[in-house]
């Protein structure tokens, strides 16, 4: 990246919306955060970091705090830029330049401008000239940042400024839309936490980007997968003004979700693995299956506030689905735990048969009910009496492994019921041991 001349004229000026040139009539404003949105993670922290663990780990607590609603925006700029009093400008602009970018953020960005939409950067946690030269780098209109004191090219800890008073963005946002004849209904607003709730409840589309929870609860729309291109396809649906332009991202929406379901339902094939791993290392097994579960909730709770455990993290976004995306997903942990009380309590032989059949009749009855189920259940119409039929044929066949034909039958009709009933993601669990605590009853092991 080219080096951002920084000059003192840069450094004292104050950068207002209505000292940028006239521009020609916007077709919306596209307003984007930069810490969590643009940025991989906070300038603040990135900061810290380069000046040792003392001063990160305090600025992590203050993050923390403010995540929590226990410290406003203004407080927390402030206390974290007095313990970054003496930082020179240059040190600054090393950390800046090192902070990744969203993936994709330059095209589309061109993207929305060739189509009309005027793209703002807005921080109130990164310095001005960063942010000016952030949305140059990324071809925005125009950026605008926290003002900071400086003497002699060295930060003095002081900070100013509209965007560190309650409200400023919102105040920010009215000069730029009076100035281009726009509202807020021709607002959309890129976000991630909490000082941003305001602009969101205004804006006429919200769109949380790795969003903290009190964000991701109230966004319209999320992006977690570190791919800013994402809005293009939001942009389709909310800008169709005809029938083919709404059909062409509803088509995006319905692949993308088929993808989802394919990954989702190979990673619950996993478990079947489990009785082999059992047979030849039955404890290891189970405190292995009972750790997964404590640090996919551990992972859970970091991606309902914009954060990601490595390859937990990851997984669980190329997974879930939309309507699991604002909050904990729990199919995953009914899924292992069903499987780890099945060894604990039940035979090998009974726990192998209901563990294979959650494994795969489940999946059975999930992509053929997305593909052929045509007639729904009359007591669950989110699922197909095709994909039921798919389920106990599955289930028959895994039963028939360590069962005689009748008792085969009945657990594969059993479980297929069990299967249809509207649990959500509790049929991961009550299939396997509803099934298993049957096949006890009977007598079998």
């Amino acid at each position: 990246m080219v080096p951002i001349p920084i000059t003192p004229q840069t450094q004292n000026q104050r950068i207002h919306p209505n000292s940028t040139p006239a521009l020609m009539k916007a077709k919306k404003l596209i307003v984007m955060d930069v810490d969590g949105v643009l940025f991989k993670g906070q300038f603040i922290l990135h900061l810290a970091r380069s000046l040792g663990i003392w001063v990160y780990l305090r600025t992590t607590l203050l993050c923390l705090l403010f995540n929590m609603d226990k410290i406003s925006i203004h407080e927390l700029i402030t206390r974290v830029y007095a313990r970054f009093s003496g930082v020179t400008l240059g040190q600054a602009q090393r950390v800046y330049e090192n902070i990744p970018v969203i993936r994709h953020a330059r095209e589309t960005i061109e993207t929305l401008r060739k189509h009309g939409y005027l793209v703002v950067f807005i921080s109130s946690g990164v310095p001005d000239f960063f942010v000016k030269g952030l949305a140059a780098r990324l071809s925005a209109n125009h950026g605008y940042g926290l003002e900071i004191a400086t003497n002699t090219g060295r930060l003095t800890g002081t900070v100013l400024g509209q965007l560190l008073r309650p409200g400023g963005k919102k105040v920010l946002i009215e000069e730029i839309l009076s100035k281009n004849n726009l509202s807020w209904q021709n607002t959309v607003v890129l976000v991630d936490d909490r000082n941003n709730i305001d602009i969101m409840e205004r804006a006429g589309v919200n769109i949380g980007v790795n969003a903290h929870y009190a964000v991701r609860q109230r966004a319209q729309y999320l992006i977690d997968s570190g791919n800013l291109s994402e809005v293009l396809d939001i942009m389709d649906v909310e800008d169709a003004d005809s029938y083919k332009t709404l059909f062409a991202g509803m088509r995006k929406q319905f692949a993308h979700s088929w993808y989802q379901e394919i990954r989702r339902k190979l990673l619950h094939i996993l478990i079947a693995f489990t009785p082999v791993f059992a047979h030849f290392l039955y404890h290891a097994t189970l405190i292995t299956l009972f750790f997964i579960v404590i640090v996919y909730l551990i992972s859970e709770c970091l991606r309902l506030n914009g954060y990601s455990l490595p390859f937990f993290g990851g997984v669980t976004r190329s997974s879930i689905r939309k309507l699991e995306e604002r909050g904990i997903a729990y199919g995953p942990i009914t899924l292992v735990l069903g499987a780890g009380l099945c060894l604990l309590f039940f035979p090998s032989g009974i726990a192998s048969t209901v563990i294979w059949i959650v494994a795969f009749a489940d999946t059975a009855a999930a992509i053929v009910g997305m593909s052929l189920g045509n007639h729904r259940i009359p007591y669950n119409i989110k699922k197909s009496i095709e994909g039921s039929c798919a389920a106990w044929i599955v289930a028959f066949l895994c039963g028939s492994i360590y069962l005689p034909l009748f008792p085969a039958l009945l657990t594969a009709f059993f479980s297929s019921i069990i299967e249809s009933l509207p649990l959500r993601s509790l049929d991961n669990l009550l299939m396997p041991i509803g099934t298993g605590v049957m096949l006890l009853c009977l007598g079998y092991s």
